[in-house]
């Protein structure tokens, strides 16, 4: 498909920029083509969501009930409804951190989405990515379908409520777009049909304005009585599922020959409702059939909508005959992917992992379909029974199917009622502003969104929100943690605070230099080397901060929490870091991206978990060294979750960096020391003593220790005669 000028400038916006976008467009102007591409080409962490499950796994993503882990009870947005909301997601760590890494958020088949969906996917991502007062938390989402297909389901109970709340139940009336309006782009050069008559008749269908001279067109394509040549390609779109399935029926059991039964494969997680066809299918050679899938062969034998009749089956193969073509078709069972979004712990980057798969012949017969599941499919020849039409834009998605007139057969004819769309969609469509403007927008998003990504960079509020959170976690089992924990969690948000504050100025010096649309690109680059220059160093020294806690805890659950908190955070601090020294002058958003998809978090280990976790306050001779072997500790117990007093407990590294080992031997006279763990972990250990000695020219203390544990055992010798000699006893 052959872009055109305003093909390019949704691309340039989705790209380029961090504006809101919804992208529609009549049937057949590449609207799913262009979702896909977008996929391929943004090196932004993106996900895909869709109303439906059939729609998800078409469009390559999930639903947005699932995703967002939503309801599917109303919601209302109102300070309870949104507390209830975030209350009742179940929104897990991993989930979290998902929604954190997101920067672009595609929903797919937006014409089916109401709008208090919308406000509940707003008030999940301000909750959970900490930015409040940012529509969708700061994430660029794009809207991708057309308001004149199908609408959102929505019944009168329902609406009774939220009509205190909404204007309509479509999308742009949810208070997240009020507040911050996508940018309206229409995609108008038409793929599916080329005939200029056939087009006229659908923009009044669909902009609800049918002429007599249309409507006298189509109402010359009704025949009640048509019934197509049983090798040809005509397919039936009807109104409900128990007409198509009955019509299926029906001419399936009229064909000679016995029925062959085909069973999908079904692999991990998929559920049943979004199967994307019958998972037994029973056919007959002489059915006629559709493809449901793209062929991904080259050159490309069918398509996702071809019409073709059985003519042999094979093992594992079924021959299918297509109208038209000069050679039969050999089609094999394909997939179908199920997957799920996971956040990367190590690129820091949102990753597809697929957890199901589906397998079958990618065929549904096809004498009838309905309307509903013909969204988004080209037919040649098209017999549709839309007189029982119950849903707004069902006659326009049926008549668009068909890529020409000739093809068009009318079972009942066109009701004018059954086409009238509603006002809202028409006032909201004159939103659409002219090329010239919108590439105007597009300079102006451009400019803008440079200087959105650099203030981001410098901007640690959102860490710091997330961080207080972490603390305010961990004081609720405080009483499971060692004494230094709060101390070393204080020193922490205290270096946090510092680089939000600071970080908060620097950004409204970008700001101000971002003022003038002509930016002056030496003074920029010198600013951004001033700012980068004082925050990696801060980073740094945080990030030694991070590597040398001290916390302990004998509840593993706690620990793990407070690992993944502190981790995250220093996962975080890195990218900062490692894009601040990386970044090229002048600097471009595409040079941002590619910084961060580069990206790994640094070797980095922390275990807290202890049975002795809570150990009173030490004081040590040496905490450069105590924090050295605390590391040493951490990354040796880290690949297997080991506990940390299986290798060395707080007490033991005390002991060392106090009296200073330098022999197993002397090894052996640390509390915590036996034969086995000296074997196993004591030349790490005194590899890292003797540096450190060598560094400081120190030398062992080990006699000190002797002394100390001999006069401790004369006194405590003393202590018990005296307290015998008190009580009258006699030694």
């Amino acid at each position: 498909m052959s872009s055109s000028p305003i093909y390019d400038l949704a691309q340039g916006f989705a790209l380029q920029t961090n504006k809101h976008i919804f992208l529609t467009g009549k049937a057949g102007t590449g609207k799913t083509t262009f979702l896909h591409n977008l996929k391929k080409q943004t090196a932004k962490q993106t996900a895909i969501v869709a109303p439906t499950g059939v729609a998800a796994i078409n469009a390559g993503g999930v639903t947005m009930h699932s995703f967002f882990q939503l309801p599917f009870t109303p919601f209302i947005p109102t300070a309870e409804g949104k507390k209830d909301l975030i209350e009742k997601s179940k929104m897990r760590s991993f989930k979290r951190k998902i929604l954190q890494e997101l920067e672009l958020l595609i929903i797919d088949e937006i014409s089916m989405v109401r709008a208090d969906t919308l406000d509940a996917i707003d008030t999940i991502l301000r909750q959970f990515r900490f930015r409040h007062k940012e529509p969708f938390g700061g994430v660029q989402v794009i809207f991708i379908g057309d308001m004149f297909q199908l609408s959102p389901v929505v019944n009168e109970e329902e609406w009774r409520l939220l009509s205190q709340f909404y204007e309509s139940p479509y999308f742009f009336h949810s208070h997240a777009i009020l507040q911050k309006p996508p940018v309206y782009i229409e995609l108008d050069k038409i793929y599916r049909q080329s005939d200029e008559h056939f087009i006229r008749i659908l923009n009044e269908v669909r902009n609800n304005c049918l002429s007599e001279s249309g409507l006298k067109i189509l109402q010359s394509k009704y025949n009640p009585l048509f019934v197509p040549p049983a090798d040809d390609s005509f397919i039936t779109l009807t109104t409900h599922n128990y007409k198509a399935d009955r019509i299926n029926a029906e001419e399936l059991n009229k064909l000679r020959g016995e029925t062959q039964r085909f069973s999908a494969k079904v692999e991990g997680e998929f559920n049943e409702k979004n199967y994307p066809t019958d998972p037994e299918l029973h056919l007959k050679i002489g059915a006629k059939v559709m493809l449901i899938k793209n062929d991904t062969e080259t050159p490309r034998r069918f398509y996702n909508g071809k019409i073709g009749i059985i003519r042999a089956f094979g093992k594992d193969v079924i021959t299918i005959e297509c109208p038209g073509d000069n050679s039969m078709i050999d089609v094999t069972p394909m997939e179908w992917e199920n997957i799920r979004y996971t956040a990367n712990p190590v690129t820091k980057k949102i990753d597809e992992e697929y957890i199901g798969k589906f397998t079958q012949f990618p065929l549904r017969l096809a004498w009838a379909i309905t309307i509903h599941k013909s969204q988004g499919l080209t037919f040649d020849k098209a017999i549709i029974d839309a007189g029982e039409a119950f849903a707004a834009g069902q006659v326009y998605v049926a008549l668009s199917r068909c890529s020409n007139l000739e093809g068009l057969v009318l079972l009942s004819k066109i009701n004018p009622y059954s086409i009238e769309n509603d006002q809202q969609i028409l006032a909201y469509e004159k939103q659409k502003l002219p090329l010239e403007i919108l590439e105007k927008e597009l300079d102006r998003s451009r400019h803008d969104f440079r200087s959105y990504i650099l203030k981001d960079l410098f901007n640690f509020g959102s860490l710091g929100n997330q961080f207080g959170r972490f603390i305010r976690s961990v004081e609720e089992v405080k009483a499971s943690f060692n004494e230094e924990t709060p101390e070393y969690l204080k020193n922490i948000a205290g270096q946090l605070e510092e680089l939000e504050e600071v970080g908060s100025r620097f950004s409204i010096q970008i700001e101000r230099i971002f003022t003038q649309y002509n930016v002056d690109e030496d003074f920029l680059s010198e600013r951004i080397e001033a700012g980068t220059t004082f925050f990696m160093d801060k980073i740094r020294k945080l990030n030694e901060t991070l590597k040398q806690s001290p916390a302990t805890t004998d509840n593993r659950e706690n620990a793990q929490t407070f690992n993944e908190g502190i981790k995250s955070l220093f996962g975080s601090l890195a990218q900062h870091y490692y894009i601040m020294k990386n970044l090229q002058h002048p600097f471009s958003a595409e040079n941002y991206f590619s910084l961060k998809n580069k990206f790994t978090v640094p070797d980095f280990s922390i275990n807290a978990y202890s049975k002795t976790g809570t150990a009173k306050n030490f004081q040590t001779r040496h905490p450069q060294l105590y924090f050295k072997l605390l590391e040493l500790r951490n990354k040796i117990c880290e690949p297997e979750d080991t506990p940390i007093y299986l290798v060395a407990g707080s007490k033991t590294i005390r002991e060392m960096a106090d009296y200073l080992p330098l022999s197993e031997k002397e090894l052996l006279q640390i509390h915590g020391f036996g034969k086995t763990k000296v074997d196993r972990y004591g030349k790490k250990f005194l590899d890292v003593i003797t540096e450190y000695c060598l560094d400081n020219n120190l030398t062992s203390r080990m006699y000190e220790k002797s002394a100390e544990e001999k006069s401790n055992k004369r006194k405590a010798e003393s202590g018990k005669r005296k307290t015998n000699s008190e009580s009258g006893v006699k030694n």
